[in-house]
């Protein structure tokens, strides 16, 4: 589960600490001696999740009543073990609420189908054309009429073999048309990458489109 590993990644510190404290308890001593703040958050981070070990249960109940509220399936919360309760009950009900509303997007892209929110359109590096959420659009570049991704949430969908549905595109602005000879501006042409013929402002979905240069 993507949103939990990020979790575990970011609470490592403090588990390193643990352990290099059973074998060389003094080195561990002088170096919180030269970082004090980070080994007073790390001692900290140690004993939030010692304590939300043993509320593992109360933790459980407040991910499922969570997950009703957002109307998201159950069975993400059902999935968690002890660390991963853990790691929810530190960060909190806004970290939860975070962690449910992920987990539950990234089941609905599992299935084939595009999250609610995601409404936004952009062109990944790796999977072409997209949804994702409007909010990513802000940070992106624009080329040729698309907002530019190095890569998206998608892209492990489709490493998987997965579905992944399409915005919809027309064919005269894609780098693989091939106009028709006789009437080039609305006779039905052919595609490049095998597609078949459209006409040129027809709309569908390609994984294959590729944005024409614009002057």
């Amino acid at each position: 589960m993507n949103a939990l590993a990020e979790l575990r990644k970011r609470a490592q510190p403090a588990a390193n600490l643990a352990k290099a404290a059973n074998r060389h308890p003094a080195a561990v001593t002088d170096s919180q001696d030269s970082q004090d703040s980070q080994g007073g958050e790390s001692r900290i981070a140690l004993v939030s999740l010692g304590a939300s070990k043993r509320a593992g249960p109360a933790v459980r109940a407040d991910l499922l009543a969570l997950a009703d509220r957002l109307a998201v399936d159950r069975d993400h919360v059902h999935r968690l073990d002890d660390d991963g309760l853990a790691l929810l009950a530190a960060i909190g009900e806004g970290g939860m609420r975070a962690f449910l509303l992920a987990a539950e997007d990234a089941a609905t892209r599992q299935a084939g189908k595009v999250p609610l929110d995601d409404t936004a359109a952009i062109y990944c590096a790796h999977c072409g054309p997209v949804y994702v959420h409007p909010g990513i659009i802000d940070v992106l570049p624009v080329v040729d009429g698309w907002p530019r991704a190095a890569g998206c949430p998608w892209c492990v969908i489709r490493k998987a073999g997965g579905y992944v549905p399409r915005p919809h595109v027309t064919c005269a602005t894609c780098t693989h048309w091939r106009p028709d000879a006789i009437n080039p501006a609305a006779g039905v042409g052919d595609c490049a990458s095998g597609h078949g013929a459209h006409y040129p402002v027809q709309r569908h979905g390609c994984g294959d489109f590729a944005p024409r240069k614009r002057p």
